[in-house]
């Protein structure tokens, strides 16, 4: 059965780029531009990993991280920003995030990041 993971991201390029990567090793992906799109498709349907990124249009990826674990507390989430900082990372993880990467994110380091987490 293929696993199913959603990319939350604004960028266009970015969310692209991930699922040509995602797809092409098996996954099924979903993808949306921002908070509200995100919340749409994930009350349609589980997955068994969330990207999403930090910043995002109104709301942020911490906000996706709570509305994720209300839905599904098992369902690992993966934070991913352009702009580090101590204090969104120390949020991240006490929300309960599987990580909290720095943009960019290279192919190698999302493949091992989906294997680790889909394949434990």
């Amino acid at each position: 059965m293929k696993k199913k993971i959603l990319i939350i991201d604004d960028e266009e390029t970015i969310r692209f780029t991930i699922r040509i990567i995602l797809s092409k090793e098996g996954c099924e992906v979903s993808t949306a531009n921002g908070y509200y799109e995100a919340l749409d498709i994930m009350a349609k349907r589980d997955f068994d990993l969330i990207f999403t990124d930090v910043m995002l249009e109104g709301k942020t990826g911490l906000d996706i991280l709570r509305e994720a674990k209300k839905q599904n507390s098992a369902c690992p989430v993966v934070l991913f920003t352009g702009y580090p900082n101590i204090e969104s990372e120390s949020e991240a993880f006490r929300l309960g995030a599987y990580d909290y990467i720095p943009k960019p994110v290279t192919k190698d380091k999302l493949l091992h990041i989906v294997n680790m987490i889909l394949h434990n």
